[in-house]
């Protein structure tokens, strides 16, 4: 049988579409969507961030951050302020909404993670996050 896993682009897009999956099914309790934890983690990291600053860390466009961060606005999750050395930005901070989630979705990204190398020692799996973050970081500084 052959191995329906034969290039590293189907192992990425298998992995992201996992554990966005895994993701969503467990925050839906809060009734927030992976991609909206994933910006309230990050948030809550660096206790405040421009919207152009979450674009770049998750190298996604503009516009859907833009969408997201203002549905978490409107649930009570961030809250924006414009930024006073440059009116046409905006900084995001999180609320006491979002502290209170954050511990919740640290916990559900560490046991997504578990979930997706199983099958590994746990050298193995630090050298595999290791590896990971190495190729994201590469990925990140060929768009700037």
């Amino acid at each position: 049988m052959p191995n329906i896993i034969d290039s590293p682009f189907k192992s990425i897009s298998i992995l992201y579409r996992k554990s966005h999956i895994w993701l969503n099914n467990c925050c839906l309790q809060h009734d927030l969507t992976a991609a909206q934890a994933v910006v309230i983690l990050i948030i809550c990291d660096f206790k405040q961030l421009t919207q152009d600053e979450i674009t770049k860390r998750l190298a996604l466009d503009k516009s859907v951050i833009a969408k997201t961060v203002t549905k978490l606005v409107e649930l009570g999750f961030l809250i924006r302020t414009t930024n006073a050395k440059d009116k046409r930005t905006f900084d995001i901070q999180p609320t006491e909404k979002s502290w209170q989630v954050y511990p919740f979705i640290k916990e559900e990204i560490k046991r997504t993670f578990q979930r997706m190398t199983q099958r590994m020692t746990e050298q193995e799996r630090e050298e595999f996050k290791r590896l990971l973050a190495m190729a994201a970081e590469a990925s990140i500084e060929l768009e700037d």
